[in-house]
């Protein structure tokens, strides 16, 4: 191929990556989301990376780079819909049925109301791109980029349901550009790593039932002030940038079968930014208005030191990206069908509370104590002819989540991934492939049955969540 063609190849391949604008998250376990084209959706992850010429080789294990023959560059849609319902109860810390109070135009409370809403429908839908370009330098090297999604969530329940103590609105992202190298030892092994940038922002809100609060306060005395009097709908925003590594190796045993080893990780996250409260005028009122014998407002009564601004002030969270390690077998069987296995680990034990504070204050720490994770999945393709391939996978993802502390805000638990996909060969476009797969997930119902912290005012869920998940991808690759 002349230099011009190649640089024009180049150029239409980093022109698909440098187009990519993030939508919206995929949920996975926990907040992870794969980060596969259409043909790993397909399978259900199985393999990983390690099928032939796969250019999402350039994250997932960059060693695999190293046995891509030419250049490849895919750029993938991904489009969610996650479902979430919850049915069951909400009680104060009185154990009487969450209620609001009501407030009229001079700000005199009325007869509490109970919240009689589950939520309605707390799922979403999300658009994700994600693209890879890997180029071989040599017989040895070769080089890869990527735009990725690692991370996301989000689930969105009404304002004034039930459990509005506990979460409203949360959403969780994070967005990787990455460059990797690897290098073939010989025939049979190759080593590989790269950095990734990555951009994570997220906003949670809930109601604040500061009057809970202080009832459950040691300050107040146990003073049974009545609970969710006063409306006070807290949102932060918060985000940050951070830097990463990851790396791989693989081993080809024989010309049928490829082992794959890959780990990203740990990254240190700090998240800043503001947060701001809604609040009706009762609910100002507690957060502005002197109420104590030395001027106190009912926070500094219920929170000794802590000043809770209603026009909102400086925040920040501890977020952590968990490490990865996964391993990949691929073995071919013939010239028509090859199949994947892939075991990968996820150390969500890094994540054990949400801590808001605010310029160093503790405004809330919210605990969830998760657990380390494994997802097994097996998958494969048929060539049916010789342009059309046939895939299907089937994958199992453990859920980091505890019985103890799990919330609505991230309402997780185990699940299936079934998956159907086909790639076919454009004939009169050389090099070009268009591949899509349908996934669904099926969820086990969650069960929630918590307290909330006595900051939140020591409300209780008892109830599950019902989940359930549909993906359809659709990539386009490019050889040249």
């Amino acid at each position: 191929m002349n230099n011009k063609k190649q640089q024009l190849h180049v150029a239409i391949a980093l022109a698909v990556l440098g187009g990519l604008v993030t939508a919206g998250p995929v949920q996975a376990g926990g907040f992870s989301t794969p980060t596969y084209g259409a043909p790993g959706w397909g399978r259900a992850f199985g393999g990983g990376s390690l099928f032939k010429n796969d250019p999402s080789a350039a994250y997932n294990n960059p060693a695999a780079m190293a046995f891509i023959d030419q250049s490849v560059g895919q750029f993938t849609v991904d489009y969610a819909r996650i479902k979430l319902k919850y049915t069951g109860t909400a009680t104060d810390y009185q154990g009487n049925p969450a209620s609001q109070t009501p407030v009229d135009a001079n700000g005199i409370p009325g007869d509490p109301v109970p919240l009689t809403g589950d939520g309605g429908q707390g799922g979403f839908t999300a658009w994700v791109p994600t693209g890879f370009l890997v180029i071989p330098i040599n017989d040895r090297f070769a080089f890869g980029l990527s735009q990725v999604v690692p991370l996301g969530m989000r689930s969105t329940w009404d304002e004034d349901w039930k459990g509005r103590d506990f979460a409203v609105d949360t959403k969780i992202e994070t967005v990787g550009l990455t460059g990797s190298l690897s290098f073939k030892v010989n025939d049979a092994f190759s080593v590989g790593g790269g950095v990734i940038v990555q951009h994570t922002n997220g906003f949670v809100s809930q109601n604040l039932n500061l009057t809970g609060a202080a009832a459950l306060s040691p300050g107040l005395g146990g003073i049974p002030f009545p609970s969710g009097v006063g409306s006070n709908l807290m949102r932060v925003k918060v985000d940050n940038t951070s830097v990463g590594w990851f790396t791989g190796i693989v081993w080809k045993p024989t010309d049928r079968d490829s082992l794959g080893l890959n780990y990203h990780a740990k990254i240190k996250n700090k998240l800043e930014g503001k947060y701001n409260i809604y609040a009706d005028a009762l609910g100002r009122q507690y957060t502005t208005q002197p109420l104590g014998p030395n001027g106190e407002t009912l926070v500094g009564l219920a929170y000794p030191g802590l000043s809770l601004n209603p026009d909102g002030a400086n925040a920040s969270t501890q977020l952590d990206i968990p490490a990865t390690a996964g391993l990949d077998w691929v073995h071919v069987f013939n010239d028509r069908f090859t199949l994947g296995v892939s075991a990968t680990w996820t150390q969500w034990s890094s994540f054990q509370d949400l801590t808001l504070k605010s310029n160093g204050n503790l405004i809330v720490s919210i605990p969830y104590n998760y657990k380390d994770t494994m997802m097994y999945s097996v998958g494969g393709d048929y060539r049916f002819t010789d342009r059309l391939t046939l895939r299907a996978g089937v994958a199992f993802d453990e859920t980091p989540t505890r019985d103890s502390t799990r919330d609505p805000r991230i309402p997780d638990n185990n699940r299936w991934f079934t998956s159907l996909g086909f790639g076919y060969e454009v004939k009169e476009i050389p090099g070009l492939s268009v591949d899509g797969a349908y996934s669904h997930q099926f969820v086990k119902d969650a069960p929630i049955n918590t307290q909330n912290v006595d900051r939140l005012g020591g409300s209780t869920l008892n109830g599950k969540v019902e989940a359930s998940g549909d993906v359809v991808s659709l990539s386009t690759t490019y050889k040249f």
